[in-house]
């Protein structure tokens, strides 16, 4: 693809002609349709086994990017064309929709005492198994466009595809069905072609679902993972293996039922054993997994089935990576990208609270792993805010599991016909409103009158940190009119309805662009009853109260925004990671007040930003990298470190200036390399600036100009040192950058052994 991307000027002009010829009568040539499948060995398999490997297809690059066209113009369609209870490859939906449901309806059942099925049905070889004649039906029977179709089948148009194996010529061979792998168009594809199945079982008069308010929940999926929550087992399998027999026959999908597992709640052991006979499926007594995580009948027991042996095989990976070399910003790496995406999916699939001391436990390890079992020369706050802020990004697991349930928080305020967790919890929490009730300060609140687990711990949460975290203030701008026991008539809402309907649910949206919403404006385009006005008085003598006017003006937060606009966008959850672990001011961290002290003045904050940029960007070597953090963060330890910790007799300069050994000093205005840093600067002008004007010496004991602004990070060897640095360049005023770079240095003993002491001697920021 990078070929493409550093060719497409050229490229791109060839393949328009192409791709535009494949919306009519035009076609791929047969060689840019074949795929070369490399098979992956699965682990403890018999290798003589044909189903022991994982094949894996590689298709011809064109044929992915015309896909991949088609893909992104789809996607645009999806959201309308497919129920809420698909989730897989839907843009904007995810996995946890299905998975938060699905413990709410288990909750459900299991607290009313409903005689409940919970099916998860094992697809054989979903994607391989679909009859192409099917799927353009589904297509004309969605009403694509003809142009749309067409582009489709030129990419089933005889494909073939042929295994790589060593020492052995590829011989191709056809492909009749299935949606092709690697293809960026096959999840798209795959949903509208499942999306008839889930239709029928929702439609069937013979499956009952759950019934929670005025709705039934009755199938969720991910892709081919579909999950049924089935009252009146006996009648609703019925009827579900009858309408998957009628739709293999059609489709050519495939369930196998002797893989499918099934959860039963209120159902007698007898029961559940002829119903596991007669449909041929696994009855599970206490647990059911479901895309990754293990659903239980009972809400107090998730934990212990997913976090813990999860935590148990995270602190053995660290251990064994403790035992390779890896850089100090390696280790930082590795959690970010291993360990913690692990912990996070479970932050957002499984709404339960955590266990502290386990949280505690993990997060040691972590902090152990990074820093090789040695001293913490960081604070956490610094460690833990991203780089961008000042940090160095080191993932706090606490804070991502606050973030990860805030965004659920904040899908509460989206609508529910987007989330079908959100209509039942909503569903759940009646009379009350969820989004609306959060927002009241404690004194104010109604009671709420329900024990949904995943309910009351996002509310717990948020009453734990909104005003910890600065997520808002009460009474806040989002503070609802109705059911607020600090406004009386609303507690009656339904006497409200009608303005309501006009969109009148919280105080700021009396105060549109900032003054007072007048009853005229609400009968614009629409007619209002007598009795709304007397309404309208009531709500704007309350909005007239000092502290409520001055809460409804009040700046939102950004979490309120967030909230306010009520969507689930891209990112929330390092949106939300970031707003809470940097709510310390960035001139609060330690490393910036020691420099602010030593500097004797106060940069501003652009000043740095471009620091905190130049330090992540001075190179793509990971070492020079960590280098430029270390130097910045004051990591090194100085003569008058030592001496304060009883570790020297004295705190004096090692260079034998006579000076007090401060940081500050060490780096930059020692006598000693006073004449280095002159040197340098008349070198950088010499050869990387020959036109400039020569500015002389620098002055005894005051640099040119300011550390860790935009210049040059230059590193300097002193005897028994080991310096290096490369690179160089011109900044955006054409003077020089050189991405110089430094490492601590052992010093030399009379013996010529080192005397293990990693404390710096060199330059700093010109």
């Amino acid at each position: 693809m990078a070929y493409y991307k550093k060719f497409s000027a050229i490229l791109a002009p060839r393949l328009l002609p192409l791709f535009n010829a494949l919306l009519t009568d035009g076609h791929f040539t047969p060689e840019s349709l074949s795929a070369s499948i490399v098979l992956i060995p699965k682990p403890d398999r018999d290798p003589l086994l044909p189903e022991s490997y994982r094949p894996i297809s590689l298709l011809n690059t064109d044929v992915k990017i015309f896909a991949k066209l088609l893909s992104n113009r789809l996607d645009l369609l999806l959201p309308r064309l497919i129920h809420p209870d698909q989730v897989g490859f839907i843009p904007g939906r995810q996995a946890f929709d299905n998975t938060r449901r699905a413990i709410d309806l288990l909750w459900h059942a299991s607290s009313s005492h409903t005689p409940s099925l919970f099916l998860s049905l094992d697809a054989e070889k979903a994607f391989d198994r679909v009859e192409w004649p099917y799927l353009f039906l589904v297509l004309e029977h969605f009403g694509f466009p003809e142009k749309f179709i067409a582009a489709v089948r030129s990419l089933y148009a005889s494909p073939t595809a042929s295994i790589v194996l060593p020492h052995a010529p590829p011989t191709p061979f056809q492909i009749c069905n299935g949606t092709r792998q690697g293809c960026p168009l096959s999840p798209a594809l795959f949903a509208l072609i499942l999306e008839p199945l889930l239709q029928a079982i929702r439609q069937s008069d013979g499956v009952r679902g759950l019934r929670v308010g005025d709705q039934t929940y009755t199938v969720s999926a991910y892709a081919d993972d579909i999950l049924l929550s089935l009252t009146d087992p006996t009648g609703s399998l019925e009827s579900v293996s009858s309408l998957l027999a009628r739709f293999s026959n059609l489709s050519g999908y495939k369930i196998n039922m002797s893989k499918s597992e099934a959860l039963a709640i209120s159902v007698t052991e007898t029961e559940s054993a002829r119903l596991a006979t007669e449909h041929r499926f696994r009855i599970q007594r206490s647990r059911l997994k479901y895309l990754g995580i293990y659903l239980t009948t009972r809400t107090e027991t998730l934990y212990g089935a997913n976090y813990t042996p999860l935590l148990r095989t995270l602190q053995q990976d660290l251990d064994r990576w403790s035992r390779h070399m890896i850089s100090w910003l390696g280790r930082i790496h590795c959690v970010k990208m291993n360990l913690l995406p692990r912990m996070l999916y479970l932050f957002q699939t499984l709404p339960i609270p955590l266990v502290g001391e386990d949280l505690q436990r993990m997060q040691r390890h972590i902090d152990d792993f990074v820093w090789g079992g040695g001293r913490r020369r960081i604070g956490r706050q610094t460690l833990y805010r991203p780089r961008d802020r000042g940090g160095l990004g080191l993932p706090c697991l606490r804070s991502y599991y606050y973030a990860s349930q805030l965004a659920q928080i904040v899908a509460w305020h989206c609508p529910t016909t987007e989330r079908r967790w959100v209509e039942l919890e909503h569903s759940m929490a009646l009379p009350l409103k969820l989004d609306l009730w959060i927002w009241l300060s404690r004194p104010h609140r109604p009671l709420l009158r329900t024990a949904c687990p995943a309910i009351t711990n996002s509310l717990t949460i948020w009453t734990k940190i909104a005003l910890k975290c600065d997520l808002t203030c009460y009474p806040s701008p989002l503070t609802p009119l109705c059911h607020n026991r600090e406004f009386a008539p609303g507690l009656q809402s339904a006497i409200f309805s009608s303005l309501t309907a006009k969109g009148l649910h919280r105080i700021c949206h009396l105060f549109p662009r900032g003054t007072l919403l007048q009853y005229q404006d609400l009968q614009e385009g629409a007619h209002l009853p007598p009795a709304s006005l007397f309404r309208f008085l009531q709500l704007r003598d309350f909005a007239l109260r000092p502290h409520i006017k001055q809460a409804a003006l009040t700046k939102l937060t950004p979490f309120e925004s967030t909230c306010l606009r009520g969507r689930y966008t891209k990112g929330l959850i390092s949106s939300l990671y970031q707003q809470i672990t940097c709510t310390l001011d960035w001139a609060e961290l330690p490393y910036i007040r020691a420099w602010h002290a030593d500097l004797q003045e106060q940069l501003e904050g652009d000043s740095w930003l471009d620091i905190w940029e130049a330090s992540r960007k001075i190179s793509v070597c990971t070492t020079i990298q960590e280098q430029a953090v270390k130097l910045l963060m004051r990591w090194y330890t100085t003569p008058a470190q030592l001496a304060r910790i009883k570790k020297t007799p004295t705190g004096d300069c090692w260079r034998q200036c006579g000076a007090k050994g401060t940081y500050f000093h060490m780096w930059w205005t020692c006598p000693v390399i006073h004449e280095y840093w002159s040197t340098i600067q008349t070198l950088f002008e010499e050869v990387m600036s020959p036109d400039s004007t020569d500015t002389g010496p620098l002055p005894a004991g005051k640099p040119a100009g300011r550390p860790f602004t935009e210049g040059t990070q230059v590193a300097y060897q002193t005897p028994g040192s080991c310096a290096q640095g490369s690179g160089g360049g011109m900044d955006k005023n054409g003077g020089p950058v050189d991405r110089t770079g430094t490492q601590p240095y052992q010093r030399l003993l009379p013996d010529g052994k080192t005397d293990g002491d990693c404390t710096p001697h060199y330059g700093l920021f010109l």
